[in-house]
């Protein structure tokens, strides 16, 4: 059954970054849950939504499929990814492999690194978290800013890239985090920055408990949803 792209309030387009553009709508409608899980995304319907041409949805949706968000199946096309609680928390495991990895280069690395991109982002989100116990749009987007400062610290540009790709599936795990003190959160990051700071041989595993720290609370959050809903 096709699906009524029209009903998934998806904005218009314009002629220009067409591309970029599609995926941003597209990204943020499955992020934020209109459009549902398991949804077929057809390149027909969604290139008449935008008024655009084909090419450019098939391009988004194969950004889709690399960011985790949506599965492609030959013959029957892409639909948005159907996820289970593991396969949800299965990012951090990612993004543990990435993170400690990048903070064991830096702590060992003969020169310090230059950690202002860091120290700004950390910045960015203790202004962004004050006051908010609940996690804001702005908040995850600070917090994922921050984890991507710290990859960047690595110098390498796959890893980076690699870890952009998790960015999506991390946003929608951020909106189940649960209240949690809003000094206590960017504690947990300050820790963080100051054994990076240090260049302490423990920085890797600082970084994969605040990783698991995360991973085991929004895992408590969304089972207590699906308690609440069954």
């Amino acid at each position: 059954m096709q699906a009524a792209a029209d009903t998934w309030q998806l904005g218009s387009i314009d002629r220009a970054s067409t591309t970029e553009q599609i995926l941003q709508e597209l990204r943020e409608a499955i992020i934020d849950g209109r459009i549902a899980q398991g949804e077929a995304l057809r390149e027909v319907t969604l290139a008449k939504t935008f008024g655009t041409g084909r090419s450019a949805v098939r391009e988004a949706i194969r950004q889709l499929v690399q960011e985790g968000l949506v599965d492609y199946e030959l013959h029957r096309g892409a639909f948005v990814r159907v996820m289970s609680l593991a396969d949800r928390l299965d990012v951090y495991v990612a993004r543990e492999a990435i993170e400690t990895g990048v903070a064991k280069r830096v702590v060992e690395a003969s020169e310090p690194a230059d950690l202002s991109g860091l120290r700004d982002a950390l910045t960015k989100l203790r202004e962004t978290a004050r006051g908010h116990d609940r996690v804001t749009e702005d908040q995850i987007v600070a917090d994922i800013g921050f984890h991507q400062a710290l990859v960047r610290l690595a110098g390498s540009p796959r890893l980076t890239r690699a870890h952009e790709t998790l960015a999506a599936e991390t946003r929608m795990l951020l909106r189940h985090h649960p209240a949690y003190p809003w000094s206590a959160y960017v504690g947990d990051h300050e820790r963080l920055f100051n054994a990076i700071e240090r260049r302490d041989p423990r920085a890797p595993d600082v970084v994969a408990e605040h990783l698991r720290l995360s991973a085991r609370l929004i895992g408590e959050e969304l089972a207590r949803e699906v308690g609440t809903v069954t």
